[in-house]
């Protein structure tokens, strides 16, 4: 966080920059003991994972160069096809689609399984049950979804099947003992479970209306099913209460029969000790988010303290060019954000390794495997060193306070709102120094106590949206229940609406810095709106200009009379601690245009009203993204530097180089050895009441710094 102490960078910067920061000196890392989380193989263990969804003729492959490739790449997990629309392994069940392409002497599962046991690779059994065979479809019409036209959805020969239905409730657990039992996998891995209403041409078949979903619904809720998708119809949000309810159902009835077979098994999915996600780009019109894996990563790991982060690069276009790869420089930054942010690297193929189209990337994924391999120490057992909390609300507002942070070096976790106040979590949010509440419109009456409660007793909050105004259900309730954000509970929603501002006044300069708005006095805001009323000593600042004119320009202009008392931040005191309330979307706003008004704005709110104070301060470029782990052992701490420099619009070309880079922080212990692990190179430090301060002299792609304790 550059803002919040300022220092001499540059002259720091001159004095530090020594011969010794280009001498050679690898770390010994077998003086190092990062300890272990818990006796688990994958539990904040570095995991090095390779996904290789194989296409059916692929049942033919040599088995020998298929596991050679996985060594030759590093990895320590491979996901590999057994179940569900194909059986890649003699399956005698009526109902389980053989895969014509598997020879009838050959075990093709069971070699695999082998020969990767013997060579330390960790085993993922891939079942996919979403869909059927045509040939079981027209025999068991009663598995199967119906879109909203009453229609089946047969997509290249294979149907798709009804989480309700008699095959994902009843048949797939024939299939699990079958294959669980007759093969030692590590785990288990389920594609697309849950309620899947879209074809592979992203074409939309509407709510399942099979006679399973209406009779399930119809019994659980008293209701008919809805037609239609409409967060304003009380039926359909009991629907979606519905859906979430029964998935996370069958998929503990699943982890609990898999269990009963082998208790060892670990499961991959939402409900399981793998939590499995995908970063990746996607064949849209829309700007890629290049920050997807750092998202993936900090939200489980941040959310889930028995949960690991297993996230994986989406080698490929999306879904309608699975045969050729994303630019092979993002798919660095994705790998470079999975490991700086403390999970494994982790990569999806369509198909194997060794018969891919696009082979451009592969030369730099056995580069950032082998280079996780070679430090797999310093990635054990390591924990985030953020005091900032970044608890998610809707994803366009929360996408975009990460831009901000991470553009200004601040270090925060993100946590996700389901697991706020209960035993999952793997840090109290008391630990937080301040907690951001990225438009949670949905909440419950505990949520709000606990985040009232944490603003009482000392923390800091700083809340953006609509905080509440709907249950968790999503019922609309029409106030502002937050009591620590000062306001009244009654609203008004302003609708976004073009040529809208927030007008900043000299009183609120002086409030919220007057060097850093002395050159605007208008700031754009083009989001909805809450006009509130602040309550008590609540405090407020700028005032709402509604839809201005803006044309022709004769007519450009606004009078002191459209200028209302609405305030676009309130701050107030609540017990120990403070709140400042920004009632829009400033989060979405600036990931839409990095508008600098609206960036001044949000740190004059950390850094003026809140006074979050900081150990970390930087002159590095914004496009330097940064992390802080610390090892639980006590042995380390290291701070990640991601270099987003190639980024020119929706191209991802190479990295300039970054020089002298300058660091200050405030280590957990005292510090006797930094070095460059990237770059194989001591440095220099300065050690002074408690702070270090050091240049990095450059950063290609990323750099790890890491800091050995004395």
């Amino acid at each position: 966080m550059k803002a919040l102490f300022p220092f001499s960078i540059r002259c720091i910067a001159i004095l530090l920059l020594l011969v010794a920061c280009n001498q050679n000196n690898q770390v010994d890392l077998s003086k190092i003991d990062p300890g272990r989380y818990d006796s688990t193989w994958y539990n904040h263990t570095p995991l090095r994972f390779i996904q290789t969804n194989l296409n059916e003729m692929d049942a033919a492959m040599d088995v020998d160069i298929y596991v050679q490739s996985l060594v030759d790449a590093s990895a320590s997990m491979v996901v590999f096809n057994v179940g569900g629309i194909k059986a890649f392994y003699p399956t005698k069940l009526p109902f389980h689609h053989m895969n014509p392409y598997l020879e009838e002497d050959i075990d093709l599962v069971g070699e695999v399984i082998k020969k990767c046991h013997e060579n330390g690779i960790k085993f993922i059994a891939r079942f996919d049950v979403s869909k059927v065979n045509e040939s079981i479809a027209v025999q068991k019409p009663e598995w199967l979804y119906f879109g909203t036209d009453g229609n089946v959805v047969n997509y290249n020969g294979e149907v798709h099947t009804c989480i309700n239905g008699g095959y994902q409730q009843e048949y797939v657990f024939e299939i699990l003992k079958e294959a669980i039992t007759a093969y030692p996998f590590d785990a288990i891995f389920f594609n697309m479970g849950g309620y899947q209403t879209s074809d592979y041409s992203q074409v939309f078949h509407g709510i399942c209306q099979c006679e399973n979903c209406k009779n399930r619904f119809r019994d659980s809720t008293g209701f008919e099913l809805p037609l239609n998708i409409d967060d304003n119809d009380p039926v359909y949000r009991k629907y979606n209460e519905f859906r979430n309810t029964t998935t996370t159902e069958l998929n503990q009835r699943i982890i609990n029969f898999i269990k009963t077979l082998d208790p060892n098994l670990v499961f991959q999915n939402r409900e399981g000790e793998l939590l499995r996600s995908e970063s990746g780009t996607g064949f849209t019109s829309g700007r890629d988010w290049n920050y997807h894996a750092t998202e993936n990563v900090k939200r489980t790991l941040n959310s889930f303290k028995d949960q690991t982060p297993n996230d994986t690069y989406n080698y490929l276009i999306g879904m309608d060019y699975r045969h050729t790869a994303t630019s092979p420089n993002i798919g660095k930054i994705f790998l470079a954000e999975q490991m700086l942010n403390g999970a494994g690297p982790g990569i999806y193929f369509m198909g194997r390794m060794e018969n891919q189209y696009d082979r451009v990337f592969l030369p730099t994924l056995k580069e950032m495997f082998g280079f996780h391999k070679k430090n797999e120490k310093l990635f054990t057992n390591v924990q985030s060193l953020s005091k900032i909390g970044l608890i998610m609300g809707s994803k366009e507002e929360y996408r975009g306070i990460m831009k901000l942070l991470i553009e200004e070096h601040i270090m925060f976790d993100l946590i996700q709102t389901s697991v706020v106040g209960s035993e999952k979590i793997p840090r109290k949010l008391e630990d937080y120094d301040a907690l951001i509440l990225s438009n949670v419109a949905n909440m419950s009456d505990s949520f709000i106590s606990i985040i009232d409660d944490y603003v009482k007793n000392g923390g800091k909050l700083l809340t953006t949206g609509f905080p509440g105004i709907d249950a968790e259900s999503g019922s609309p309730l029409n106030k502002i229940r937050l009591k620590s954000l000062g306001v009244m509970p009654d609203y008004e929603m302003f609708p976004q609406t073009r040529s809208t501002y927030l007008k900043v006044s000299e009183n609120d300069k002086s409030a919220l810095g007057q060097e850093e708005f002395k050159d605007f006095d208008l700031i754009m805001m083009n989001s909805g709106f809450l006009k509130c009323k602040p309550g008590g000593n609540a405090e407020s600042y700028l005032k709402l200009v509604p839809n201005t004119m803006h044309g022709p320009p004769e007519k450009c202009y606004f009078t002191d009379d459209e200028i209302t008392a609405f305030p676009g931040i309130v701050t107030n005191q609540f017990g120990n601690g403070k709140a400042v309330f920004i009632p829009w979307q400033i989060g979405s706003q600036y990931g839409w245009k990095g508008n600098n008004g609206q960036r001044t704005l949000f740190l004059a709110a950390m850094e003026k009203l809140l006074r979050v104070e900081s150990t970390f301060e930087t002159d590095a470029s914004p496009l330097i993204e940064m992390t802080r782990l610390g090892n639980r052992n006590g042995a380390f701490e290291w701070i990640g530097m991601i270099n987003h420099s190639g980024q020119i619009g929706d191209a991802f070309r190479e990295p300039i180089p970054i020089y002298n880079s300058t660091l200050r922080f405030n280590p957990l212990r005292p510090i006797k050895s930094i070095n460059l692990v990237r770059s194989e190179k001591g440095l220099e430090f300065k050690q002074t009441e408690g702070w270090v301060e050091c240049v990095i002299p450059q950063i290609n792609d990323f750099e790890m710094v890491l800091c050995l304790y004395k």
